[in-house]
């Protein structure tokens, strides 16, 4: 059993859409205020964040905060301390955290964090300037490689797909997209390696005005990158994602999942997910590529756990979720 795109999609369509959510007073026992941990500028995790946490601050009437991070492992840190409440992740990063596989887990496993339901995919976009001769993942040996925030996705992850198909960069400094992007530009770095969902606001407000090389990957790459790390499948970045991208580029990618607390109200999960698939048409006006999720090839959570009341709901929208997959 899986969780397919299709069937949120169906199911969204048979809700009736809410241009408008009615505030309700907090129940009984909820918390009068969640944080919600997000993302970096210049990615995407801190507009989607922005409009998810409406949609739940309206439908539950519990108040919403943010805090800017570093992205999926920040987020799950967070939470995993108490700190946060809600947030967002990838499948690859919760896997490393469950498993306590990643490098920055430092072995630890992490338990207290649990998927709320499935948002958008994430590409890995490894960009360089048209000038800098590199061609191909081959060429990134040895260079200069910015892999995006501390505690994203990429600082997480991108080093150890370069590594499994032999890929070993001089160095990979984190630093918040933009920031990285100019030093691309001023030639201190050589490419930037982000995961993220396409197109990286950063990265297109770059290529509206430099010409970009966009680096693919080649199908024994790809098949390679999947089979040495859970949660990363072939994904395709299609042409005009970025200004002047004429032809599709083959890549690697993971679906993105909205998390929360393991302790969270079973009542208001609930309710905040209910909501959230009723206004999935609008939430996809604002991040386009959940139009692209068709491309995974699944978005079951990996070794992350769904909250009991975000099962409840959306097994109520007859979307099937394995009991095994269902912990407090």
């Amino acid at each position: 059993m899986k969780i397919s795109r299709r069937s949120f999609l169906a199911a969204s369509a048979l809700l009736p859409a809410q241009s408008a959510l009615a505030a309700q007073a907090v129940e009984t026992g909820w918390p009068s205020a969640l944080l919600m941990a997000t993302g970096r500028p210049g990615g995407v995790y801190d507009i989607y964040g922005a409009a998810w946490g409406k949609i739940a601050q309206a439908s539950s009437g519990v108040a919403v905060a943010y805090r800017a991070t570093g992205g999926s492992a920040a987020d799950i840190l967070l939470i995993e301390q108490g700190a946060a409440q809600l947030g967002m992740t990838t499948v690859t990063v919760a896997n490393q955290a469950r498993t306590g596989t990643g490098h920055w887990t430092a072995g630890v496993k992490f338990s207290n964090f649990r998927a709320l339901f499935p948002i958008f995919p994430s590409i890995l976009q490894i960009v360089t300037l048209a000038s800098s001769g590199i061609t191909s993942l081959a060429g990134l040996g040895n260079r200069v490689i910015g892999v995006g925030p501390d505690g994203g996705s990429g600082s997480a992850a991108v080093p150890d797909i370069l590594a499994s198909i032999g890929v070993i960069p001089s160095d990979m400094p984190t630093a918040d997209y933009g920031a990285q992007l100019r030093d691309m530009l001023a030639g201190r770095i050589d490419a930037c390696a982000f995961i993220g969902a396409p197109p990286l606001p950063a990265i297109t407000a770059v290529a509206e005005t430099k010409q970009l090389g966009v680096i693919g990957f080649t199908p024994a790459e790809a098949k390679q990158v999947a089979r040495a790390t859970p949660g990363m499948t072939a994904m395709t970045l299609p042409p005009g994602t970025f200004p002047r991208q004429s032809m599709a580029i083959a890549s690697v990618g993971t679906a993105n999942f909205a998390i929360g607390a393991a302790n969270l109200p079973d009542a208001l999960v609930r309710a905040i997910t209910l909501a959230t698939m009723h206004n999935q048409a609008n939430l996809e006006k604002v991040v386009p590529a959940a139009g692209l999720f068709t491309q995974s090839a699944g978005v079951l959570p990996g070794d992350m756990t769904f909250h009991p009341g975000a099962a409840s709901a959306l097994r109520s929208l007859g979307i099937e979720i394995p009991a095994a997959l269902v912990v407090r």
